[in-house]
């Protein structure tokens, strides 16, 4: 009765088990090179964001009447281009504040930080996370709510760019 039960029920559900398996290896495809790459961008952080304002924040402080003290935040791996930049394609930092209008002002914008160029040319200046730009406001009204805008374009470090935004907040004051 024992090779009764083996031939009956214990070599057919393994045979159909194999078929199975087969079936399912046949079906099976190897991951594309497309795949691997896009996985492993998501993975990095660089193919989460989908736009600058995603990866880029500010804080501005206004230290007294006339100055005003903007700091990026900027996320990662990632930077934005320095002003000037370093190449005529290559969209630059850019600082303005409102208030009913634009108010005038006077931009120091900082030396950034030297990174080697993807095109293996001169290096680029860029900023990163805390770089801190500071303005000097040519007439401020003290009554008024200030708004500090600063257009950016967000980079990977690995070269991938993000179309520019303008990222807005309110100016704290001192």
């Amino acid at each position: 009765m024992n090779k009764s039960l083996i031939f009956s029920w214990a070599i057919p559900g393994v045979a159909a088990i194999a078929v199975a398996g087969l079936l399912l290896a046949r079906q099976w495809s190897a991951p594309t090179a497309d795949f691997v790459e896009a996985a492993a961008e998501a993975e990095s952080g660089s193919g989460a964001a989908t736009t600058t304002a995603d990866l880029v924040d500010i804080s501005a402080v206004r230290v007294d009447a006339r100055t005003l003290r903007v700091t990026l935040q900027i996320a990662g791996d990632w930077h934005v281009n320095a002003n000037p930049a370093s190449l005529d394609f290559l969209i630059p930092t850019v600082l303005s504040v409102s208030a009913a209008a634009p108010v005038p002002l006077t931009v120091d914008y900082p030396a950034g930080r030297e990174i080697d160029s993807a095109l293996g040319d001169a290096p680029w200046r860029i900023y990163d996370d805390g770089s801190v730009i500071t303005a000097n406001l040519g007439e401020p009204d003290s009554r008024s709510r200030l708004t500090a805008e600063v257009h950016v374009q967000a980079c990977h470090d690995s070269g991938r760019c993000l179309p520019p935004d303008t990222i807005r907040t309110r100016v704290i004051a001192p």
